[in-house]
């Protein structure tokens, strides 16, 4: 259990009549809610530990798009026109569609099967990470020592108390570094698959003036 500026979150209590009481009692302020306070804000450390992690994750939405350009046969600029318009979720969703046609409308005739079972296990990888980065996007973060951060979400809905922990979460900056790093990984396999399909130039449909 841990108690930070007067909240209880990250509770492992499994007797449930307890936790409807602290529901029904726990009051939560808004200067208890954030970081901006001496003793609450983040390190200048872990604002980069986080920040590392964004720029990353920028990085693989971009190429998710590239990615589903090149599965389309289409341009990467002209493709930029629908992909710029999608979040993550829905880049995966058109990038599966995507494979799919490829495996079974054109039996691998155009990229091959071994090559769709990587992409297929890019995107179990894109998926995972992408539950990571909305925790920091949503949740709110508070230092709770130099070497740890605490995350959690409120919402108008009382909290499972079957899963009490499940919005929230505790990340040192061990864990921040190896989501970092594995974020970066994820980066280099989806920039090698992008090079390794067939690119559709602009010039190849363009017409002399």
């Amino acid at each position: 259990m841990i108690l930070f500026n007067g909240i209880l979150f990250g509770l492992k209590i499994k007797n449930q009549s307890f936790i409807r009481t602290l529901i029904n009692n726990v009051k939560f302020t808004i200067g208890a809610m954030l970081n901006h306070t001496e003793y609450s804000d983040l390190t200048a450390t872990q604002y980069e530990a986080i920040g590392r992690i964004s720029v990353e994750w920028s990085n693989v939405e971009f190429l998710l798009g590239i990615l589903l350009s090149r599965l389309l046969f289409t341009p990467e600029f002209l493709g930029r026109t629908y992909s710029d318009e999608m979040n993550a979720v829905r880049l995966e969703s058109a990038i599966k569609n995507a494979i799919k046609i490829h495996s079974q409308r054109y039996a691998y005739r155009v990229i091959d099967k071994s090559t769709i079972e990587e992409i297929e296990g890019i995107l179990v990888r894109v998926k995972i990470y992408r539950e990571i980065r909305k925790k920091f996007a949503h949740y709110l973060w508070n230092r709770d020592t130099d070497n740890k951060i605490v995350g959690f979400k409120l919402s108008g809905k009382l909290p499972d108390l079957k899963n009490p922990n499940k919005d929230s979460a505790v990340l040192t900056l061990l864990e921040l570094s190896q989501q970092y790093t594995a974020l970066y990984d994820l980066v280099e396999l989806l920039r090698k698959m992008v090079l390794k399909l067939p690119e559709v130039g602009e010039e190849r449909n363009l017409t002399s003036a």
